[in-house]
C-alpha cells in the first residue's frame, strides 16, 4: 500500500510539472495551439489576393482579435497599377494602446510583420497556409501575450501585415511584388525616429520547419536568433539559406531599418504556390518553435539598455 502511494505521489507530480511546462496558458505550447486554430480561420475564408473580399475579412478578423487585447489598429491604403489593372491596397498596422492617448506619436523600436495576401491565381485555389497565413496567426498570438505578459514590451513595437508581397506575375520582378512593403517603407525613408530593427515571419509554421534566412541577413540580428534558438536547443531547425531572398525585409533594409526575414526554406518544396500549401502541412509544433525563438529575440531587443 505504501508503494502505490509513492508512485501515486510520483504521477502526481509528473502531471503538475507536465502542466506547467506544456500545458500552462503563456507556455510557447499554448502559442503555437492558438496561432494553429487562427490560421484554420484565416483559411476557412478562402483565396486572399490583394483587393478580394476575403483579404478585406481577414483584415477584419485579425482587427478583432487585436483590437480585443488592447491594440489599436488602423489601415495604410494606396493604390497602384499593375499587370491586372489597377488595384487597391491596404496595410493593417497595429500598436499597443498602453498608457499613451494617441499611440501613433509613440516613438517605437521595433517593427513585426508578415505578408496577409496570397498569390492570385485563376486556375486553381491556393490559400497560402504557411504563405503567410501561418505567421499572420502567430503575430497575433505574440501580440495577445505581450499584451497580458509585457505591456511594455508591446508599446515599443508596430505590427504590420503586408499587403501585395505576392507578385501578380508568375514571378515577382523589382516592380511586381512587394507592393505593400515597398509603400511602407516609403513611409519611413525621410524620417529619423526609424525602428531600430524589423523582424519578419514567412512560412514558419510548417510541419517540417526548416528555417533559412538570408545570406544577406542584418549580422547582429542573425546572430542573436541563432543565440536564442541554441538557448531554447531547437537550433537543429534554423540555418543560412545559399543566397539572398526577395521579399518583404528588402525595402525595410534598403532605407534603413535592418530587418531579418525569419522564412522557412521553400527552395525545394514540392507545396511552395501551390493548393498543397493548406491547413495540412501546418504543425502546432513548429508555431511554438517559431514564436518561442520571436518572443526570445523581443526579450533582448526591446530590454532596457
Amino acid at each position: 500500500m505504501k508503494s502505490n502511494r509513492y508512485l501515486l505521489a510520483l504521477l502526481l507530480t509528473a502531471a503538475v510539472t507536465a502542466f506547467w511546462f506544456f500545458g500552462r496558458p503563456n507556455s510557447t505550447n499554448q502559442l503555437g495551439n492558438s496561432a494553429n486554430a487562427l490560421t484554420s480561420e484565416i483559411l476557412a475564408l478562402g483565396p486572399r489576393p490583394p483587393g478580394s473580399v476575403a483579404l478585406n475579412q481577414v483584415r477584419s478578423l485579425l482587427s478583432k482579435e487585436l483590437v480585443a487585447s488592447g491594440w489599436v489598429v488602423e489601415l495604410q491604403e494606396f493604390e497602384r497599377d499593375t499587370s491586372v489593372g489597377k488595384i487597391k491596397f491596404a496595410n493593417l498596422r497595429a500598436r499597443f494602446k498602453g498608457k499613451d492617448q494617441d499611440p501613433w506619436k509613440r516613438k517605437i523600436d521595433g517593427l513585426l510583420c508578415a505578408h496577409v495576401d496570397s498569390k492570385l491565381y485563376k486556375d486553381k485555389v491556393f490559400l497560402g497556409a504557411d504563405d503567410a497565413a501561418s505567421a499572420c496567426a502567430a503575430i497575433v498570438v505574440i501580440a495577445k501575450h505581450l499584451a497580458n505578459e509585457n505591456p511594455e514590451q508591446a508599446s515599443k513595437l508596430e505590427l504590420v501585415f503586408f499587403d501585395g508581397e505576392e507578385a501578380f506575375a508568375q514571378s515577382m520582378t523589382t516592380l511586381d511584388g512587394l507592393y505593400g512593403s515597398r509603400h511602407y517603407a516609403n513611409t519611413w525613408r525621410t524620417r529619423d525616429d526609424k525602428p531600430k530593427f524589423g523582424i519578419l515571419l514567412d512560412m514558419i509554421g510548417h510541419e517540417k520547419l526548416s528555417i533559412r534566412i538570408p545570406s544577406d541577413s542584418p549580422k547582429h540580428l542573425a546572430e542573436l536568433m541563432f543565440s536564442v534558438a541554441k538557448k531554447q536547443n531547437v537550433q537543429s531547425h534554423f540555418d543560412t539559406a545559399l543566397g539572398t531572398i526577395m521579399d518583404d525585409h528588402v525595402p525595410l533594409n534598403l532605407i534603413g531599418i535592418p530587418t531579418l526575414d525569419i522564412i522557412g526554406d521553400f527552395t525545394r518544396s514540392k507545396w511552395w504556390h501551390t493548393p498543397g500549401d493548406n491547413s495540412d502541412i501546418i504543425s502546432p509544433e513548429s508555431l511554438s518553435i517559431s514564436i518561442g525563438v520571436t518572443l526570445g529575440m523581443l526579450d533582448d531587443l526591446l530590454a532596457e539598455k
